[in-house]
């Protein structure tokens, strides 16, 4: 927005990062309105529908903005010796030049007897990263568009599964529409608060949307998964590009679609990665796999 000229205010004219973040959030977009703390539906056409405000909120992973936030604290990596989360620190040390920040890394347990007092520099956290973004890159061309045909042909197993899931899903959204009348009649018999009912009415809400949200994704069509299982893929050989420019928000996120967890020996991260990230990383599709196409 900012860069087509768009303008924030008069006396701020670009758009505070902030500012999206919390508009992004407000539910009075999806024709809800707030009361004392609470939502309620709102007479109002809404100007989103909702299952696009909740992809931007699965999207957003419910988090809190972020100014200057630590790429890898918030618990994503936790420590192999204890188990706890590892957390980060800025240092700002005096140098020739002026004073110069540092981020460190270290166990939350850092100081407890006997742990080992190791604390790791966010460079040397980059350059695992990035080394891990260029294995995954396929050099070769015929060897990408192969392995791009295989992701596509493997959605297809993925079909019974979910036929599966979705009934599952159907029982769920089903419940939670009978909550909601049992709910409505607790309100209607004043045996509980107004308050309570719009906290509760909205979680209900919120949680139906999610269902109906993955619903349907499932009821997207084949070629829709298989382009979905392509795209991955393709994200996969730009990766260390894409890192290079990110900003924190971006960063979390390439990280939680790569991996599904974290861990720190010594001064290594272990990452154990999304499929099918892992067969990228593991090396394990290169030029040679050309001699077992057929």
């Amino acid at each position: 927005m900012n860069a087509e000229g768009r303008i924030w205010r008069k006396s701020s004219q670009e758009f505070p990062r902030s500012s999206v973040h919390n508009i992004l959030h407000d539910r009075a977009y999806i024709g809800e309105i707030e009361y004392k703390g609470e939502w309620y539906p709102g007479k109002q056409e809404p100007l989103i529908d909702r299952p696009t405000w909740d992809r931007v909120q699965a999207l957003l992973g419910g988090s809190n903005y972020h100014a200057q936030s630590l790429t890898y604290a918030g618990e994503f990596i936790r420590c192999s010796h204890c188990g706890h989360p590892i957390t980060g620190e800025c240092k700002t040390k005096q140098t020739k030049s002026g004073p110069r920040k540092y981020i460190y890394y270290r166990c939350s347990r850092y100081n407890a007897p006997e742990h080992p007092r190791v604390r790791v520099r966010e460079k040397d956290f980059d350059e695992q990263i990035l080394a891990v973004f260029d294995k995954m890159r396929i050099e070769d061309d015929s060897v990408r568009e192969w392995f791009k045909t295989v992701l596509a042909s493997q959605t297809k197993d993925s079909q019974a599964e979910s036929l599966s899931q979705r009934a599952e899903l159907q029982r769920q959204e089903t419940l939670l529409v009978q909550q909601q009348d049992r709910l409505l009649n607790l309100r209607l018999a004043d045996e509980i608060d107004q308050n309570t009912y719009a906290h509760k009415a909205t979680q209900l809400r919120d949680r139906l949307a999610s269902i109906k949200l993955q619903l349907d994704v499932i009821d997207r069509s084949h070629d829709e998964n298989s382009e979905l299982a392509v795209n991955v893929f393709e994200l996969s050989q730009t990766l260390r590009e894409q890192w290079l420019t990110a900003d924190y928000n971006a960063k979390r996120r390439i990280l939680e679609i790569i991996c599904l967890n974290c861990t720190l020996d010594d001064v290594t991260l272990c990452l154990t990665m999304r499929k099918p990230f892992d067969v990228l990383a593991e090396g394990l599709i290169n030029e040679k796999s050309r001699d077992d196409r057929n």
